[in-house]
């Protein structure tokens, strides 16, 4: 392993600034003008998760899903690995202009490779968009930085210290194994990708790490074949995303409607994962969780509410909000009672 020459390891990073959604306290008092719109939460959680670095990469997902992103371009390996380098060091640098907070040292229990190299990329990138280096030294730094950035697969790693500060070889691993399942399984509805980081710790900020390797992945020049697939497994987990960023309001609404913890959000996506929206299906779902017949009525009223406002990016197509609304309003007109 390269060993940084004159770089201090306790350089100060900054943690990309994303708070993920705290958990809604039902005693506390809620002000009418201070709710922000699932619409408003949901569209501010991805303006954060994507970050100005990476916000060319977002505009280019069209472009790659039709298959038309960068046809033309050729690079050589030599060009490729420039592109990577240049990519993470405007990451860090904007990085670097937002809170500061500590790099802290890897524990002699975590010696994973793959972490001690990204703990080591990032060192020397703070180190090289520090400024104030000599020519000398910066050329030293950079040929540290080519070495570890010629090996394929850091970015996971680079990424997932930048989010969460501290990471174990079997968190890396898992994040590993979902990542190129994102990428491979086309065919998984959104619920169930929901179902497997639902008991993960720090699943808002573990699906960001993979949004943004991604996302950092398809930013760079690669084969054209697999741009459509690396774009389309950015936008299903954009999407996922989005769903976690309305948790905090989901938690707010199960307290209004009396329904048990953790049970809105997956209501949702498996509303959203239905091709058609049967009433007959929806009712069954809500007499299941809910406690009396007002309550019944006001998830319905709460249900309307949130797909009201639910952004366009979370509907499978442009019809699919329309028909969702006009199921509830046909479930509440019959007014079952029970």
């Amino acid at each position: 392993m390269v060993k940084i020459k004159e770089v201090a390891m306790n350089i100060k990073i900054n943690e990309i600034k994303m708070t993920p959604p705290t958990a809604f306290t039902p005693g506390q008092v809620i002000e009418e003008q201070e709710v922000i719109s699932p619409s408003m939460l949901a569209l501010h959680e991805l303006q954060e998760t994507t970050g100005a670095a990476l916000y060319e990469t977002m505009e280019e997902i069209g472009m790659a899903l039709s298959g038309k992103l960068r046809e033309s371009n050729k690079f050589t390996d030599a060009e490729k690995l420039e592109r990577r380098q240049q990519a993470l060091l405007r990451l860090i640098k904007q990085i670097q202009e937002d809170n500061g907070a500590a790099l802290r040292p890897l524990t002699e229990e975590n010696s994973d490779p793959d972490l001690q190299n990204a703990y080591q990329i990032i060192a020397l990138a703070m180190a090289l968009t520090a400024g104030g280096l000599s020519k000398k030294k910066k050329r030293d730094l950079q040929s540290q930085l080519d070495t570890l950035t010629a090996e394929e697969g850091w970015e996971l790693a680079v990424f997932s210290l930048l989010e969460l500060g501290e990471v174990d070889t079997a968190t890396l691993s898992s994040l590993k194994r979902f990542m190129q399942q994102a990428i491979d399984n086309d065919e998984m509805p959104l619920s169930q990708w929901f179902r497997r980081v639902a008991d993960w710790p720090d699943r808002y900020e573990r699906v960001r790490i993979l949004l943004r390797a991604i996302a950092f992945e398809l930013s760079i020049c690669i084969e054209p074949s697999e741009q459509s697939r690396l774009a389309a497994a950015l936008v299903r987990l954009r999407r996922l995303l989005l769903f976690l960023g309305l948790e905090k309001e989901c938690q707010r609404e199960e307290w209004i409607c009396q329904l048990p913890p953790n049970t809105l959000l997956p209501l949702l996506l498996d509303i959203i994962c239905e091709r058609w929206l049967f009433s007959d299906w929806l009712l069954d779902r809500l007499t299941a969780i809910v406690s009396s017949s007002k309550m019944f009525n006001r998830l319905l009223q709460q249900l309307d509410a949130q797909f009201m406002l639910i952004p366009d990016n979370c509907f499978n197509d442009e019809d699919q909000r329309e028909q969702i609304l006009e199921t509830l309003r046909e479930v509440k007109i019959n007014q079952v009672l029970f």
